[in-house]
């Protein structure tokens, strides 16, 4: 028996405030504790995440499995801000969880707070998780973020976008209405605004689009020579796209392409790139 690992996209309702939800289930599986540990990339989302049986310890930061042993066990719910860098988790034992990620300006729409202080809404609809199967309880959860999220847009009325399951079309947007928003036009103050929306300069959000195009040509595309897949994903050349790999994940792309292939812990990763 194998561990369930499931990316679930959203409702096209939903498409613009939440980037996808995360399961996870090693339930009946019988796993080491190496097999235990759960390596996750840096990212530019807020999560919400609950955990539906078993226990997790987390560090934001990548550390020896002695290490991590010691740190204490999280809530059954977490909320978490975009995280800068790599980080990890650890179980004891068998689990089963979920994590929803959303975008940061869709989060402050929401009533979310930049300190991960979660929108009114969002402990109500994830309460479903702990009372409904699976089926049923994603339907519910969708239902009741589509409802928060139509009454958001109508209080904010601010130019949206239709959605995507890319980064630099997000990125894209956000400059867009930033450069029709305000008073200044300036390059300058348009990236300002895209700070104060997001928490991110745009220098951070344009390394997660080319790390998220790396994995979408990594995904379709397995042989192309690394030389030309920097060139594609829009690095200056093949050093340039290993430091900014090894600054999101904390290992170098001939590590992490192994620990991706071999390691159970690197399951994020491998259901990262199935998403394309």
């Amino acid at each position: 028996m194998s561990s369930i690992s499931q990316f679930i996209f959203p409702p096209k309702e939903l498409a613009s405030c939440i980037v996808g939800g995360i399961y996870r289930d090693t339930r009946g599986v019988a796993l080491q504790d190496e097999e235990r540990l759960n390596y996750f990339p840096a990212s530019p989302f807020f999560a919400a995440s609950i955990m539906l049986e078993g226990q997790l310890h987390v560090a934001d930061e990548l550390m020896p499995l002695h290490q991590i042993k010691r740190q204490p066990v999280s809530p059954a719910r977490m909320y978490a801000k975009p995280k800068s860098a790599p980080h990890m988790s650890w179980s004891p034992g068998p689990i089963a969880g979920l994590t929803v990620a959303f975008y940061p300006d869709a989060w402050a729409t929401l009533g979310g707070g930049f300190d991960g202080t979660p929108p009114d809404c969002l402990p109500s609809a994830l309460a479903h998780f702990e009372t409904h199967g699976d089926a049923q309880a994603w339907s519910l959860f969708w239902d009741e973020m589509k409802d928060a999220w139509a009454a958001a847009l109508q209080a904010d009325r601010s130019a949206r976008w239709n959605g995507s399951d890319r980064i630099k079309s997000w990125t894209y947007y956000l400059m867009s209405r930033a450069a029709q928003s305000g008073t200044g036009r300036s390059l300058r103050s348009a990236q300002r605004r895209v700070r104060r929306w997001t928490g991110h300069s745009m220098q951070t959000l344009n390394l997660f689009a080319q790390i998220d195009d790396l994995h979408a040509l990594i995904a379709t595309e397995p042989s192309t020579a690394p030389v030309e897949l920097a060139a594609s994903a829009g690095f200056a050349d093949q050093s340039h796209m290993g430091r900014a790999l090894k600054r999101v994940t904390g290992f170098s792309p001939v590590h992490l392409n192994q620990r991706i292939a071999e390691d159970e812990a690197f399951w994020c990763y491998r259901l990262l790139g199935e998403r394309f």
